[in-house]
């Protein structure tokens, strides 16, 4: 289990008790992906080299989590996972 006081933990009770889907990345807007993980802050892009996330956990309004915040945090946020 983390510990609240993790670096990672700056105030994102908005997704407590979110419902997540696990997706491959697509941005907010063609051609602008700006979007990062809202733990970690790890970068998705649709391209995938080293340092970037492809895929992982999005909440309806594109908040991406990625797969090692998602198992960190699952528990503290008690996230719905899409069927």
């Amino acid at each position: 289990m983390i510990d609240t006081d993790d670096w990672r933990m700056q105030g994102q009770h908005y997704l407590r008790e979110e419902l997540l889907r696990y997706r491959a990345y697509v941005p907010r807007k063609k051609g602008l992906e700006r979007d990062h993980c809202e733990f970690c802050w790890k970068p998705f892009r649709t391209v995938v080299i080293e340092g970037v996330v492809g895929e992982g956990f999005v909440t309806e309004d594109s908040r991406w989590i990625c797969e090692p915040c998602y198992e960190d945090f699952k528990v503290i946020f008690d996230w719905r996972l899409e069927t």
